[in-house]
Formats: structure tokens, C-alpha cells, sequence
């Protein structure tokens, strides 16, 4: 055999080798691609998921707000009563814990009559007793 001949099939398994090296990279490189595709869809996944959970709690917390906003409305409501009706409230609250009426005079600002017939209403009834006192004069 001549070097030429030599050359060639020396060239031969050249190529054969870079072909098979060449094919093993495109096979390595496919492998990798594939397991890309697999972690994005994974964090395609994960991401849709997040954003059904945001819209969710985004959902969830304007009903808290406006829920909120009818509260705050009914306190203001309640703010702007008339400060005689608030202080007929807490006198009620402190009769039935058992205030005086002279506790209902200096913390709620009643007049004494209107102390004594808060007490009236609101104290316990025995049998024999009437609700209603008929005074003959």
C-alpha cells in the first residue's frame, strides 16, 4: 500500500470517529433540550398555578375591603348618632352590669329621673310585683 492509500483510510476513520463524535454531541445536546423543555413546563406550571393563587386571594381580599368599607360605614353611622342616644346606650350597658344611679348621672350625663326610670326598667321582677305602679293622688 502506498501513503496515499494509507492517507485515506487513515481520513476514512478520521471521519468515521468525528461523525460518531459529532452524533454523540447532537444526541447529548437533544437529551439536555428535552430535559429544558421538561424543568420549563414544570416552571410554566408552577407560574400558572401562582397566578390562579393571586387572583384567587385577589378575589378574597376585596371582599375583605368591602366588607371592611361597610364596617367602617356602620361606625360612622354609629358615630353620628345623636350623643344622647350613645349615652342612653352605655347607661343600658351599666344598668345591666349593676350601676348606681349616681354612677348613670356623673358618667353618662342623665338627669336623675331619667337614671331612676332606667333602673325601673331594667330591674328584676318578682311575681306579686307589677310592672306598672298605679299612684292614686
Amino acid at each position: 500500500m502506498e501513503y496515499s492509500e494509507y492517507y485515506l483510510v487513515l481520513a476514512g476513520v478520521l471521519n468515521a470517529a468525528l461523525i460518531t463524535v459529532v452524533i454523540r454531541l447532537a444526541v447529548q445536546q437533544r437529551q439536555r433540550s428535552l430535559s429544558y423543555e421538561y424543568k420549563l413546563k414544570l416552571l410554566s406550571d408552577d407560574v400558572s398555578a401562582l397566578c390562579s393563587g393571586a387572583a384567587g386571594a385577589a378575589g378574597h381580599l376585596n371582599r375583605v375591603e368591602q366588607k371592611v368599607k361597610r364596617v367602617m360605614e356602620r361606625q360612622d353611622q354609629l358615630d353620628s348618632r345623636e350623643p344622647s342616644a350613645r349615652a342612653l346606650d352605655q347607661a343600658n350597658r351599666m344598668v345591666r352590669q349593676g350601676a348606681t344611679v349616681e354612677e348613670l348621672i356623673t358618667t353618662c350625663g342623665l338627669v336623675r329621673a331619667e337614671a331612676e326610670l332606667l333602673m325601673l326598667l331594667h330591674r328584676p321582677q318578682n311575681e306579686d310585683d307589677s310592672p306598672l305602679r298605679v299612684v292614686s293622688g
